[in-house]
């Protein structure tokens, strides 16, 4: 019943109307309306107040059979009609039935003008006037019916109001004074409303278009105009008339856009339609009689025309937000605008869906530089054509959610898409638009074909913020890998010591440290290891593969993707352990004519230091010739490691352990010694082997000589004797 309030401003408006006041009765049952149209009443107005079932407007507007103005009687009994020297009323009777008290309300007097001299002229300022009395429910509030021209949840018709050369509305006493910027510049204006210190901005997408002929075809038979044969060039002129469709973003103080979850359908007045995207769209839809939807959709060409030019809509939304955002969360509000349709719904949204219109929004925005992208040059927001935009698979494109200092364009060589900006809604509409096409395994190994130098080069200069970047993108690799399938052994992102690039099959990594300077033994150890290491070209540097290990077993939180990063190496590089080194280098003194058989006791002293007797594979041993290198299991653990040479008596033929390895640096103590010697497997280990033997109970002095006691201190035995 409320919906007779937009229908007067769209009369005011089709009139030519700067200026529309609506204003309540002091009782609030009366409601008077004036405008300051300037196309003077005639006689076919007053026809086309009159008529049901057909309009007068002409083919210009899109009025429906003449029944917007009789939607004031669903809430009034009486209109009263001024201007232009016109004072006529309807008045519809009714009669009260004796026997229920039922009221019979007679429609025929909404269709009867009656001419009544003492109907009051419009007040100064205004051309025309409708008086609204006599209500027909008693109880309505005609308060709420104006509530529902300005919402204060959705103000959007003040923009739409404003777009259609509105400027000044009062609503019983509530002024806004509209206005819209001269001129469309790059295919948007703005609008703007103020209202006792209040402001509200829009930003306004109009999209001309030209009706298609089997459009015009349709809106004349929606409106049943059969002209006359002298008036059909100029009512055909009429109909094909270029025709706007209008998309409306309300702006916060700043300019960005304040988003609805789902955009609104108007034509002029709003209808109870909605768009799965983030704009409202105002244009000269045919709506259903109850003038709060839309009529047939699916098979009318006019509607579909408008349904068109969405996509032009869209298309200029992208391109205003490409020109005036470069903050990343402004640009996010703007292209929340996006939003993919459900090809499984009904009505305008599954038109939306279908390969047509995805088709044509595809056209407009392929050669248009609307993607937001993280910028080489910059690394700064920025926007690239579609087909110059890199999708990043989604673990990377996470990853540069959460560590923006990755150099996202250098990385990937590039224009790299930025998944949030877009957002979700955006990525899904674009890609099924065909614009958008994920990055795959060969793209990323061109891009990374003779390593990362270039982007290592443009990271941070702290060397542990420019190895935990590489560790992240090590991370993701290893998704892609697992989650994705992807080949990525050959991509040459392991940097190694020595700065080069390699894939992570062509690299090698040590599951323990190298012996070091500060470790006895350590510097000598090293360089006897040194011809038996992997060049610095292809090793990974000790220290990041420690810093690794460290975050083994790590899934979820800061250092999820370090535990990723070290499983996708530690399961496709080649390890390399200390006792594979220790072996080699032993294996090429053996087999040297000229072995310096001392490193063995340095090799000894830094083993001993690590606790690792499994890295003691030869000992230097004494031998007549001097000393010499001996399998551990072949040399005699003795003096000086052990008291007495009792020992050496038992083991006449093997070599004795050298006495160098209790030479300064290394432990001091022989018993450390015999004690790692001993777990290396040297001969000569103490065994103690129990020997039983039983004396009688008399025999107290042979126990006593073999424990070495006096026999007084030796206890009485029991019937059974000794056991010795």
């Amino acid at each position: 019943r409320w919906i007779y309030v937009f229908e007067l401003v769209q009369n005011a408006l089709d009139a030519g109307a700067r200026s529309i006041a609506f204003r309540l009765s002091d009782e609030g049952d009366a409601l008077t309306v004036q405008h300051d149209g300037r196309n003077p009443i005639d006689e076919k107005d007053v026809e086309g107040l009159s008529q049901v079932f057909r309009s007068t407007k002409g083919a210009a507007s899109v009025g429906f059979m003449g029944i917007g103005f009789k939607s004031v009687f669903g809430r009034f009994r009486e209109a009263r009609v001024s201007g232009w020297d016109w004072t006529f009323r309807y008045e519809m009777s009714q009669v009260v039935g004796e026997e229920y008290g039922d009221v019979q309300i007679d429609p025929l007097g909404a269709v009867l003008p009656i001419w009544d001299d003492g109907i009051a002229q419009p007040e100064a300022g205004f051309t025309t006037r409708f008086g609204l009395r006599k209500r027909v429910d008693s109880a309505a509030n005609l308060q709420s019916d104006l509530a529902r021209l300005l919402s204060d949840n959705d103000p959007t018709l003040l923009a739409v109001l404003a777009a259609s050369n509105l400027e000044r509305l009062d609503v019983d006493g509530r002024v806004w004074t509209l206005s819209v910027d001269d001129g469309v510049v790059d295919g948007c204006m703005t609008a703007t409303a103020r209202s006792d210190g209040e402001e509200r901005r829009w930003q306004l997408f109009p999209v001309e278009f030209e009706p298609s002929r089997a459009a015009i075809r349709r809106f004349l038979e929606y409106r049943k105009i059969q002209p006359a044969e002298k008036e059909r060039e100029r009512v055909y002129a009429a109909a094909a008339r270029a025709r706007r469709v209008l998309g409306v973003l309300l702006l916060d103080d700043r300019g960005v856009p304040v988003l609805p979850r789902r955009g609104r359908i108007y034509a002029t007045l709003p209808t109870e339609v909605e768009l799965p995207l983030g704009v409202h769209v105002n244009a000269d839809w045919l709506l259903n009689i109850s003038r709060t939807g839309l009529g047939e959709i699916e098979d009318d060409p006019w509607q579909r025309d408008i349904m068109d030019r969405i996509a032009d809509v869209l298309a200029s939304v992208l391109g205003w937000a490409a020109r005036t955002f470069s903050d990343p969360d402004a640009a996010k509000a703007a292209f929340a605008v996006l939003a993919s349709p459900s090809p499984e719904a009904s009505g305008l949204e599954a038109i939306l869906a279908e390969e047509r219109w995805l088709s044509r929004l595809r056209e407009l925005l392929v050669d248009a530089s609307v993607i937001p992208v993280w910028t080489e040059e910059t690394g700064a927001l920025g926007f690239a054509k579609p087909r110059d935009a890199i999708v990043p698979p989604v673990p990377f494109a996470e990853a540069f959610e959460a560590q923006p200092t990755l150099q996202p364009a250098a990385l990937l060589r590039g224009p790299v898409l930025v998944h949030r900006v877009l957002g979700e809604g955006g990525c899904e509409l674009l890609d099924r638009a065909g614009l958008l096409a994920e990055m795959s395994s060969s793209d990323l190994g061109r891009a990374w074909a003779g390593g990362l130098e270039s982007w290592w080069e443009k990271l941070e200069d702290e060397e542990s913020t420019r190895r935990d970047s590489l560790f992240r993108v090590w991370g993701v690799v290893s998704e892609l890998t697992s989650e994705n399938a992807w080949s990525t052994t050959n991509l040459p992102c392991i940097r190694t010591a020595g700065g080069a690039w390699r894939s992570v099959d062509e690299s090698v990594f040590f599951n323990e440290s190298l012996p070091s300077e500060r470790e006895p033994g350590g510097p000598e150890t090293r360089r006897f290891m040194e011809p038996f290491i992997p060049s610095e070209d292809r090793y990974l540097a000790e220290a990041w593969s420690g810093a690794l290990r460290q975050r083994v077993g790590r899934k979820r939180g800061e250092w999820g993707h370090l535990s990723q990063a070290w499983e996708w190496i530690e399961t496709r590089a080649r390890s390399i352990s200390l006792r594979e080194l220790v072996e080699s280098a032993v294996n090429g003194l053996d087999a040297s004519p000229t072995p310096e058989w001392s490193v063995l006791v340095p090799l000894g002293r830094w083993a001993a230091h690590r606790k690792r007797h499994d890295l003691l594979i030869q000992v230097l041993v004494e031998s007549e010739s001097g000393g010499r290198g001996v399998p551990v299991g072949d040399a005699l653990l003795s003096e000086p490691y052990v008291r007495g040479q009792s020992r050496g008596c038992l083991f006449p033929n093997t070599p004795v352990i050298s006495a160098a390895y209790l030479e300064d640096p290394g432990p001091a103590d022989p018993n450390e010694w015999r004690t790692f010697f001993q777990a290396a497997g040297a001969k000569g280990a103490l065994v103690v082997r129990p020997i039983e033997d039983r004396v009688d109970r008399w025999e107290r002095e042979q126990v006593a000589e073999f424990l070495g006691l006096k026999p007084e201190r030796i206890g009485e035995s029991n019937n059974d004797g000794y056991v010795l």
